[in-house]
């Protein structure tokens, strides 16, 4: 009979910490969804990776990301100086929680290798400009554009050149020499031919720590898709770096939220505990319902449904996590504090003033050793008022670092008592 009243305390106890536990993660998802934390410390983080300001600015406004508000956007092959790129970057970001490392690899390829045309392929658009007019023209930006984008080599623009008149032809196989010599001095064979926009875009960039980083990066790529695969794998290795320091960062936040909720819903894990041990009934139906919920799987499905915001930036299968609104966020919270409230807990506060008074002997000492009455906390009311209040503080302490264990912990302590208990 003894071991069973104890194993049903423990099993309430853990119960009522899941419960705690689910409480402060729904809170804390509140929270930063409110403050917009996970977009701010993305964005922290991508300021970290892309140390160049204009080359961050045209990444937080491109189509693919769209960190900050679309008045203040820059498209890649827009030219910036780094006051405008520091005005675009200082904007409150959008909500984005997340950025899928391909996208990540696609913007910034798109973003150096569009630095090319205004340093590599300019002095051809602009020769096609003054050399020639109408169809001609046409057809003479359009065979550029495909050199820009690899699908043509610079001889085959050569050819083309050659079948023009002679005016143009000088001036234009001229301007394709300046710009072959700076395509050899990029490139050290064929194979990697098509990563002349990208080493060029490289060799443009400003700030000397990004230039290093991507040039450490990217110019071993024989390719670029290696060269993607590159980018890739450095926004995987960041993103979990800034993943662990996020949730560093909400385990903090959670003990601060732990202590404020027990001690606003007075939950104090030692009166509770010994409220259990003393009543049998409601000991008995506590570790009833617990069981129940874990048989029947609520309690693991809240606790999931809890726990899929705690992937800041990235999930394992890649996938993007979806984060509720702020109005389902706090039904949840609601919801979570009903279901604490149904199970008739010594929780809550009271504030009833003692008849006869706390300082006779004897006199009304279970009223005045309710922890739960306010009133009996007062210095002037209650002799042993310190008593009290130290019990709570050391309740309220085993509160705060039981919940900031996380309601899986206690999900899979108590799962295994509880079956093995049964079995």
């Amino acid at each position: 009979m003894l071991d069973s009243a104890i194993i049903e305390v423990i099993i309430g106890m853990i119960f009522i910490f899941s419960l705690l536990s689910i409480l402060v993660t729904q809170i804390n998802t509140l929270i930063t969804n409110l403050l917009n934390t996970r977009a701010k410390h993305l964005k922290a983080g991508i300021t970290d990776m892309i140390t160049d300001p204009v080359v961050l600015a045209k990444f937080m406004s491109h189509p693919l990301i769209r960190l900050v508000p679309p008045d203040q956007r820059a498209m890649p092959s827009e030219q910036l100086s780094a006051q405008t790129a520091d005005v675009v970057t200082a904007k409150e970001p959008h909500p984005v929680n997340w950025i899928p490392a391909p996208l990540f690899s696609q913007a910034l390829l798109d973003i150096v290798s569009a630095e090319a045309e205004r340093t590599l392929y300019k002095p051809l658009y602009d020769a096609v400009e003054r050399s020639l007019n109408g169809p001609d023209e046409a057809r003479a930006r359009e065979m550029v554009r495909r050199l820009q984008g690899s699908s043509i080599t610079i001889d085959e623009l050569g050819t083309y050149f050659e079948t023009l008149a002679a005016p143009a032809r000088q001036t234009l196989t001229l301007t394709l020499d300046r710009v072959r010599k700076t395509q050899q001095a990029l490139a050290q064979d064929d194979s990697n031919s098509k990563l002349i926009p990208l080493l060029e875009g490289i060799r443009n960039i400003e700030d000397p720590f990004f230039q290093k980083a991507m040039d450490t990066l990217l110019t071993t790529a024989r390719s670029v898709e290696e060269a993607g695969a590159k980018l890739e794998f450095w926004f995987n290795t960041r993103m979990e770096q800034l993943t662990d320091t996020y949730k560093r960062n909400i385990q903090y936040l959670s003990l601060i939220i732990g202590l404020l909720l027990a001690i606003f819903l007075n939950a104090d894990s030692l009166h509770v505990a010994r409220t259990l041990w003393e009543d049998p009934t409601l000991r008995a139906a506590v570790a009833a319902t617990a069981r129940e919920d874990v048989a029947s799987g609520a309690l693991g499905t809240e606790i999931d449904q809890s726990q899929q915001n705690n992937d800041a930036f990235q999930t394992p299968d890649q996938t993007e996590p979806t984060t509720p609104s702020n109005a389902d966020l706090a039904q949840d919270v609601r919801g979570t504090v009903e279901q604490l409230l149904s199970l008739r807990l010594p929780i809550g506060w009271e504030f009833t003033a003692v008849t006869q008074g706390c300082f006779q002997a004897d006199a009304n000492a279970v009223a005045c050793d309710n922890s739960r009455n306010l009133w009996s906390l007062g210095p002037a009311n209650n002799p042993g008022w310190l008593g009290l209040v130290v019990r709570k503080l050391i309740g309220y302490l085993i509160t705060m670092i039981a919940v900031a264990q996380g309601a899986p912990f206690w999900f899979d302590l108590l799962n295994r008592l509880a079956r093995g208990n049964n079995n």
